[in-house]
């Protein structure tokens, strides 16, 4: 609860009634993903403005009567049975979306991608086609919000000439529909799910605009599917590492030199003879595989990546302490690279028990992506098993605050909060969260009295509990107790510092009421060091910046927040009056 109304973010309503989006699902031989495919697509949180095209591409299983039995319930949903390329190029043809994308039936998206993609080109009228980064997992039937984690591929920013010596691209972009006015349609005899010529001849003429998010899941595995043994040649290769591995090149002399006539051929790159061994590394023989990259690095004994493949095979051989000293070099050698650190710091806490150095890396990563959802949920675990339940309640909290629907983490947090809130009693007492729940009921239904002695008997019973004093101060600060808010404001957030709400609650108080300016700045601007992009925060400062007559850094704020919603009426206003007054 919050004593400020809370602004959802959404696209308005416009004269342009066509779909927001038209996802495009391919699939083959996939009956046991096809529901639960759909099905994900329809819990998008644009989900109303979605039209999901199946194309079945002859597929020998029974994926149209699944498909028949789901358009009962979703109007927007359509079926196609064609063959090959062909059938995407219809589905992209009939598509009614200002957006397109396709997707495997395999694949799972982050319940709002498609709204973050969007607005990623909604706000910028140039670009043409935007893409997030990817989260993969060997286990089949997960979702994105619950999955366990085979790694993770941060795309960089494509170029053109970068394209053309890719092969595999990032999975799940979305493009406006009329860039096919211009390019024309996808090749009939590339792979339908191909990407990266489309991308390639896309980064030829336009921009193109690379969401920094995690945004899709991808299923890898080590050979075909079981159900999808027809269509084996279209099955993407397992590489041994977390991250796609480029297409097979022809095996390079081990020789750092050698010449044809008199003319001398240079010594291939780290990364070129490592191509030449892909086909090695990708086959279901593990043996092979580490032995070509112990023989690879031998001769390059600095590639990060060889390091990082060999620590993965190696584990799943059960050499754990092999692939430890392998996944530690990768993380020497390349620190830039999150993955790295990510495997690194899953094993030591898995299986090493190494909890303290996987801390570590676990709080490195969540300082360059501090809305990773999986990394707070592990700090949040490890925090928790060794008798740190007010840290581990913060990391689950800011995880919920930007995943709320993430069960696996609600599901931590509420375990959390009973152990936390119980005491010695009968096993029929109730539970500090039970109680909480029941006074979450009478706020909404209008009895705040009632609420009050709630809230004040589960702190009587439970004073550790941080949402009943956050929620209580709320309630106090409405019927005008205002030093009595004040102190549960305070003792909430000094429960949980991590919680951004309750951080900001207490600074919209010192603030409003002229309690401790400083303070409340001081809270501000940790928030915006935490999330840079907070478009609330960013106005809070802008406007105590202005009562302060600090008219420069008022306009910097006012101005940080048009950049990112340049729609935002209240901050060009502001921005406006800054700029009046710097010139009157």
């Amino acid at each position: 609860m919050s004593q400020s109304a809370i602004s959802c973010t959404g696209t308005s309503t416009d004269l342009d009634q066509r779909p927001l989006v038209t996802a495009i699902m391919v699939t083959r031989n996939q009956e046991s993903f096809i529901r639960e495919g759909v099905c994900a697509l329809m819990e998008q949180s644009v989900a109303g403005r979605m039209e999901v095209i199946v194309v079945d591409e002859g597929s020998e299983q029974a994926e149209c009567a699944v498909i028949a039995d789901l358009q009962r319930r979703h109007k927007n949903l359509i079926s196609l049975r064609t063959s090959g390329a062909a059938g995407v190029n219809l589905a992209l043809r009939i598509a009614s979306g200002r957006y397109l994308t396709i997707l495997e039936a395999t694949d799972r998206m982050k319940q709002d991608a498609y709204q973050l993609l969007a607005a990623a080109l909604e706000q910028d009228p140039e670009a043409v086609l935007a893409y997030g980064d990817t989260c993969s997992t060997a286990i089949p039937h997960q979702s994105f919000a619950n999955h366990t984690s085979y790694g993770k591929t941060i795309w960089p920013d494509y170029s053109f000439q970068q394209l053309s010596q890719l092969s595999q691209v990032a999975p799940h972009p979305l493009w406006r529909r009329e860039l096919h006015d211009t390019l024309g349609w996808l090749s009939e005899e590339q792979q339908s799910r191909g990407m990266r010529d489309f991308l390639q001849r896309v980064a030829e003429r336009f921009r193109m605009v690379h969401l920094q998010e995690f945004t899709g899941l991808k299923l890898v595995t080590a050979g075909p599917l079981p159900d999808q043994q027809s269509s084996a040649r279209q099955a993407s290769a397992l590489a041994p590492a977390h991250r796609p591995l480029p297409e097979t090149a022809p095996a390079m002399p081990a020789a750092a030199a050698r010449s044809i006539g008199s003319a001398p051929i240079a010594a291939p790159s780290a990364d070129e003879a490592y191509s030449a061994i892909q086909s090695t590394l990708t086959s279901a023989e593990k043996l092979q595989a580490v032995s070509a990259l112990e023989q690879h690095l031998s001769s390059y004994p600095d590639h990060a990546i060889a390091h990082n493949d060999l620590a993965a095979i190696s584990y799943q051989l059960g050499e754990q302490e092999k692939a430890l000293d392998h996944y530690r070099a990768a993380v020497r050698l390349a620190p830039e690279q999150g993955t790295y650190k990510k495997n690194l710091a899953d094993l030591l806490y898995v299986e090493a028990g190494q909890v303290d150095e996987a801390i570590a890396l676990y709080l490195e990563l969540l300082d360059s992506s501090p809305k990773d959802v999986e990394t707070l949920l592990n700090l949040g675990i490890i925090c928790d098993q060794v008798g740190q339940p007010h840290e581990a309640e913060s990391f689950f909290q800011r995880a919920l605050e930007i995943e709320p629907w993430n069960q696996a983490v609600r599901e931590r947090l509420t375990e959390l909060r009973g152990r936390e809130s119980q005491e010695p009693c009968s096993e029929d007492d109730e539970t500090a969260e039970e109680r909480y729940e029941r006074s979450q009921a009478l706020v909404a239904q209008g009895d705040l009295e009632a609420a009050v002695r709630e809230l004040e008997g589960i702190i009587a019973a439970y004073p550790e509990f941080s949402p009943a004093h956050n929620d209580l101060a709320v309630l106090y600060y409405q019927n005008g107790a205002k030093d009595e808010a004040l102190t549960h404001y305070e003792k909430a957030a000094a429960l949980v510092p991590g919680n951004n709400t309750f951080q900001k609650n207490l600074a919209d108080f010192y603030f409003v009421e002229g309690r401790d300016v400083d303070g409340a700045i001081a809270i501000y601007l940790e928030l915006l060091r935490k999330e840079p992009k907070n478009v609330e925060t960013l106005m809070s400062l802008g406007k105590i910046c202005t009562l302060l007559d600090r008219p420069q850094e008022a306009e910097s704020f006012y101005g940080k927040v048009t950049q990112l919603e340049p729609w935002n009426r209240d901050a060009r206003e502001c921005l406006d009056s800054v700029r009046q007054c710097a010139n009157g």
